[in-house]
């Protein structure tokens, strides 16, 4: 072939080295006696290579770059040495390519152009085994979303004790299980809108969730039934079958209404199936409060800050007129029953915030004054306020709150309006409107149908202040 010359050439070799410069393979090969022993330096693009015990046979597409044809060397004698080629530069390719289009022809205006090579497709890699261990999700993986409080001091193991928080994520996968550390609380576990409960159980630290999921891509929601007074939780994580993968968060509300108050808030005896019922475990779930009620009504994320037995500034029962653990002190906490660490309240923040306290305060004597009560009621709406700066406050009072008591609410608020100017913080009274026994629920708590008068009451507060 002539300098520029673009051919195809089949190499029979006896014997074959090779070494890896970069990317590139470079090939050193001899001819077989027969040779020409001709110009063969160039760039070869070779479509497949197969390899035999002893003899390598390439078909390649060559593109000459010799500046001059060399001579004709004289006949080999049966001891002559065999022509050591040039070392090409050999690109392998991963995948099949079109023929290199043949260039003009240097100084040969009437030759005939060699026909292009068909380069061969490569031989298919087999798929990707899937790994035969469970995939493990850390509690820190930024693709799980956190609902409510929790003590983030260990990123990999966040503790919680407030009802109403909650984990969600979306995975790929045939079943999902939980690395979860708990003594008894209770949670709804909702996968692809499926709900059911899981019972946690002493000593034991791994629940499966779900199985039989199937192909594609699924959600989960672990949310926390039950309060602090069950105990608390630590979360360590998601185990997903095989071949599972975690995937982008489900989308959360825009919108966000924190609810702070007692037992009435943290849905207490609910699903009692009467007054005269004792609390239990099995029929606590915040999930049918009235909160939850109205804040899915509303298309809100919720965050419930509740205890039972809490007051402003008085717990139930307390033989002191001012508790030291009231929901004064216990407000600005992550952890209900842990003074330390704080709740970082950029974490999450709330459009709303809906406050239903006070009934603990006056249940039991000694009942704290008026002027106590009032000056507590407005410390704790500063505090609020200072977290939120623009936020709409609602103050209830609600149905079982004595009517006296319920004047001191309203006072607080007015205070606020007019001394402080503080003209976003509303004050609502929910009527009692509770029939005995049909709407209470254990120790003649509010149960379902109770809860869902007061919810009544609020959406329409709710509606007004936020334009919802």
């Amino acid at each position: 072939m002539t300098p520029g010359e673009a051919g195809t050439i089949t190499v029979m070799m006896k014997t074959f080295k090779k070494s890896e410069k970069g990317n590139n393979l470079t090939l050193t090969h001899h001819l077989s006696k027969g040779g020409n022993g001709r110009c063969v330096s160039g760039k070869l693009l070779m479509g497949r290579m197969v390899f035999t015990a002893v003899t390598l046979t390439m078909t390649m597409t060559l593109l000459t770059t010799c500046a001059d044809p060399l001579p004709t060397p004289a006949t080999p004698t049966a001891t002559a040495t065999e022509t050591v080629l040039p070392k090409p530069v050999v690109a392998l390719l991963s995948t099949a390519v079109p023929p290199l289009a043949t260039p003009p022809l240097a100084h040969t205006p009437n030759a005939t152009p060699e026909p292009p090579v068909m380069t061969s497709s490569p031989t298919p890699l087999p798929p990707t085994a899937t790994s035969p261990f469970p995939t493990t999700v850390t509690a820190d993986d930024p693709r799980l979303s956190y609902i409510g409080r929790f003590n983030f001091a260990d990123p990999a193991a966040p503790t919680f004790d407030w009802p109403g928080t909650a984990v969600e994520l979306s995975f790929s996968g045939d079943s999902l299980t939980v690395l979860l550390a708990d003594g008894g609380n209770w949670y709804d576990v909702t996968i692809n809108g499926e709900t059911s409960v899981l019972q946690t159980i002493k000593n034991q630290e791994s629940y499966v969730l779900a199985t039989g999921l199937g192909e594609g891509v699924h959600t989960a929601r672990l949310f926390k039934r039950t309060e602090s007074i069950v105990g608390q939780a630590t979360l360590q994580g998601f185990v997903l079958s095989p071949g599972g993968a975690l995937q982008a968060p489900p989308p959360r509300p825009e919108r966000r209404i924190e609810f702070v108050g007692d037992s009435i808030t943290a849905g207490y005896g609910v699903e009692g199936e009467s007054p005269t019922c004792p609390f239990s475990v099995a029929t606590e779930n915040v999930a049918r409060s009235y909160a939850a009620v109205a804040a899915q009504a509303v298309g809100a994320e919720m965050m419930i800050t509740a205890v039972s037995g809490l007051g402003v500034i008085r717990n139930y029962n307390d033989p002191e007129m001012i508790s030291h653990d009231a929901m004064t002190v216990r407000y600005g906490r992550a952890l209900a029953n842990e003074p330390r660490p704080l709740w970082d309240f950029q974490r999450w923040r709330a459009d709303l915030v809906v406050i239903n306290l006070g009934t603990n305060d006056f249940s039991t004597n000694p009942q704290p004054t008026q002027a106590v009560f009032v000056q507590a009621y407005i410390d704790l709406l500063n505090d609020i306020r200072r977290q939120y700066p623009f936020a709409p406050i609602i103050a209830m009072a609600g149905p079982i709150l004595p009517d006296y008591a319920a004047g001191y609410v309203e006072t607080a608020v007015v205070h606020m309006n007019t001394a402080q100017q503080d003209h976003r913080i509303h004050y609502l009274r929910v009527p009692n409107n509770l029939a005995m026994p049909a709407d209470y629920g254990c120790d003649y708590h509010p149960n379902v149908s109770g809860q869902q008068k007061i919810a009544a009451a609020l959406l329409p507060k709710i509606r007004e202040v936020m334009g919802w």
